[in-house]
């Protein structure tokens, strides 16, 4: 059997209600593009019997305990045996034809090919690598493509709870990836969280950052700028109930 061009993994964990669009979104790309697993979480909300439903129509499934998303996200990484790697949230679809319309620019030159998302408020994210992917992460994780090779000998951090595919992104923009960004919407996504995952996700990048910034007064620098930021986007969402 001919290798397929992408291997879509969800990661999933009692998201029963916004499961089913996932899966739709996913099986109704071209067939002969790519293979698709689901890593499930040891969900209780149904979302189980949900993929039993539809475990004819993908290439595998598995349901366990995890260490956490990245985990998870680790465990399709093994699994998958496709050209390029699509990760696909379980609350997030993709575009219709979307895998036909990247098929062209998922060349083996390029460790990294990405385009937009649309978030649920109506909000496009235009995703880009360049100087500020050193201050915050720039590419969201539903609007890339990471070419196989990219994970050959790395996995994503276990350690990390919120920014995983930060450190992922950062090291290849410090390591001078060839990446293409392709002006199309990828994926519509569910909103982030609330004020809560802030904290934590300012705590990580920072950490995350200081990991591939050797000069202690930019890192410093940039560790500031970076609250200036996230302080300046709380407070965006209390005024105006939306992240922009």
């Amino acid at each position: 059997m001919a290798r397929p061009l992408i291997s879509v993994i969800t990661v999933v964990y009692n998201a029963r209600p916004t499961l089913e669009a996932t899966l739709k979104s996913v099986l109704s790309q071209k067939k002969d593009l790519f293979e698709y697993w689901i890593i499930d979480g040891g969900s209780t909300d149904g979302s189980v019997e949900l993929i039993r439903q539809y475990e004819n129509q993908i290439t595998g499934w598995i349901t366990e305990p995890d260490g956490g998303i990245y985990d998870a996200m680790n465990k399709g990484i093994n699994r998958s045996t496709g050209k390029w790697l699509y990760f696909l949230g379980g609350d997030d679809t993709l575009r219709p034809d979307v895998f036909e319309q990247m098929r062209p620019m998922l060349k083996s030159e390029y460790d990294m090919v990405f385009g937009d998302v649309m978030f649920d408020n109506g909000h496009r994210m235009q995703s880009f690598m360049g100087i500020r992917t050193m201050l915050q992460n720039t590419v969201h994780h539903q609007s890339a493509f990471y070419n196989s090779a990219v994970f050959s000998g790395y996995r994503y951090r276990t350690d990390l709870k919120i920014v995983s595919d930060y450190d992922l992104n950062l090291k290849l923009y410090v390591q001078h990836a060839k990446t293409q960004y392709v002006p199309i919407i990828v994926a519509d996504c569910a909103t982030g969280g609330a004020s809560s995952e802030l904290h934590g996700s300012l705590s990580e990048t920072n950490a995350v950052r200081s990991s591939y910034v050797r000069n202690k007064w930019k890192d410093r620098t940039l560790s500031f700028l970076l609250r200036a930021y996230y302080w300046q986007k709380q407070l965006r969402f209390i005024l105006y109930g939306h992240r922009v």
